[in-house]
């Protein structure tokens, strides 16, 4: 499992001593140290721009940057750079006491507001969350949604249900995908919808949903989706990304499903390296499968087989079987196409 990248940040000596302590302390987290050459030491790396240029440079590489040093100054050189909610990394900042560590940014979905508690219960600190849900002790949507392995649909849907779910209103919740929800304790006005008929007592609806359709209903909702979808996939050598991710596109919506739940993309180990396959996950945000050609041997029989495929890579089929088995051995939603020199096909993943 990839270990959390943390970067603590500091412009003082007595920063960085705290900065040392602290790193000891997170030694699950891949953690790197920086400050101003003046007090650097052989644990801490040197910031060699003014600290608004370095946070602009630094922002991508992080999960979690750990700033020991004044509100103010943060603000200010993170202000620039600050994209969505759902990008953002999280944001803490720190005195150089080590008293308090405040929840500045991305508390949710960036995890700053676990990043700060763990801070505070490592080094005996108090952690600051302003967060109105955590502060009430209910549940955002976006909490909700990472939760249960799903992405946001429409992040201002997501506010207007918060806002409604902060205000104690009853929202129904529809789990149309059967997601998980054991071990998730959802705050008293969040109820299981179990007849669709009672949809009126609820002020909003949450929807766990794959397909793009807009729901009949005349309440707020907010529509949350699980990351189930996985595609088999094989293409000609050199096959560009933008044609991929058109094709992918073309097949998702001929389905009504939504492309932000699009888990994986899976093929064989001769296309590991096709740039194509590659700019394509990054595009989705989805995971790159390899499947062994013994796997696929073993599922192959399964699905029509090709002599033309046999001969020039020894399988008789690569995107049925290697989406078979990247799903979980899950359900077929669509069966290969042949688009050009590209081969789909579409797979509800078991897990």
């Amino acid at each position: 499992m990839t270990r959390e990248k943390w970067a603590i940040i500091t412009l003082s000596g007595d920063g960085v001593d705290l900065a040392e302590r602290l790193e000891k302390r997170l030694d699950d987290k891949d953690t790197h140290i920086y400050t101003k050459e003046k007090y650097a030491k052989e644990t801490t790396k040197i910031i060699d721009a003014d600290i608004t240029s370095f946070m602009g440079r630094i922002m991508g590489e992080y999960d979690v940057l750990c700033c020991i040093m004044a509100t103010g100054i943060v603000v200010r050189a993170i202000a620039p750079y600050l994209g969505h909610k759902s990008t953002d990394p999280g944001i803490l900042v720190m005195d150089t006491h080590g008293d308090f560590v405040i929840s500045l940014l991305s508390g949710h979905l960036g995890g700053a507001n676990d990043a700060a508690r763990l801070i505070a219960k490592r080094i005996d600190a108090t952690a600051v969350i302003t967060t109105g849900t955590d502060v009430k002790g209910t549940m955002a949507v976006d909490v909700l949604a990472e939760k249960i392995h799903c992405v946001i649909d429409d992040f201002t849907d997501a506010k207007d249900i918060t806002a409604l779910i902060l205000n104690d209103e009853a929202i129904g919740l529809i789990n149309e995908e059967n997601c998980d929800l054991d071990g998730v304790t959802l705050p008293g006005n969040i109820e299981l919808v179990a007849d669709k008929s009672d949809i009126e007592k609820y002020a909003g609806v949450i929807i766990t949903s794959l397909d793009t359709q807009k729901p009949e209903i005349q309440l707020s909702w907010v529509k949350l989706v699980p990351k189930k979808i996985v595609l088999g996939i094989g293409c000609r050598r050199d096959t560009p990304g933008k044609r991929i991710i058109e094709a992918i596109q073309a097949t998702l919506d001929s389905l009504n499903l939504n492309e932000k739940g699009l888990k994986s993309l899976a093929t064989i180990g001769l296309k590991a390296d096709e740039i194509g396959i590659k700019e394509a996950c990054d595009y989705f945000k989805a995971k790159k499968v390899i499947i062994s050609n013994e796997m696929v041997q073993m599922v192959q029989s399964r699905f029509e087989a090709s002599d033309f495929v046999f001969q020039t890579i020894g399988l008789y089929s690569v995107s049925e079987p290697c989406g078979y088995v990247a799903s979980g051995f899950g359900e077929c939603l669509l069966e290969k196409q042949k688009m050009n020199g590209i081969t789909l096909s579409v797979w509800r993943a078991e897990n």
